[in-house]
């Protein structure tokens, strides 16, 4: 699967509440909180599989939360591309999504592990 990489060694991770671990190296000091992104995609719908999710200003998880997304937030996807990893919910993904939580209005970078189907299939 494009989105999917095996850990080569197991890791037991407890979270609280949501079940769902994020695991991630800080993005380096010159990591960009700026991407291009375009609006290619059309899947639209309740997508995030965790609460409490972090929308971001960039696919990095140093970059500033603009909000958060919750189970019964309407989102529509825009594109992905490459970014910090991550892992929840039983997958480690280096990619995120650009979306807008049309509930709230927020926009920004997802990633695509704490999204249903592994996020958008269109690249930015």
């Amino acid at each position: 699967m494009r989105k999917v990489t095996s850990l080569a060694a197991a890791v037991t991770l407890t979270a609280a509440c949501t079940g769902v671990a994020v695991v991630s190296a800080a993005a380096p000091a010159s990591a960009s909180c700026s991407h291009y992104r375009a609006n290619v995609d059309v899947a639209g719908g309740q997508l995030f599989n965790a609460s409490n999710v972090n929308i971001r200003s960039g696919p990095h998880t140093s970059c500033a939360s603009l909000g958060y997304g919750q189970y019964t937030h309407n989102v529509d996807f825009w594109c992905f591309t490459n970014g910090d990893k991550v892992t929840a919910n039983g997958h480690t993904t280096y990619t995120w999504t650009y979306l807008k939580d049309s509930t709230t209005g927020v926009s920004g970078w997802v990633a695509d592990a704490l999204l249903d189907n592994l996020g958008s299939n269109y690249a930015c």
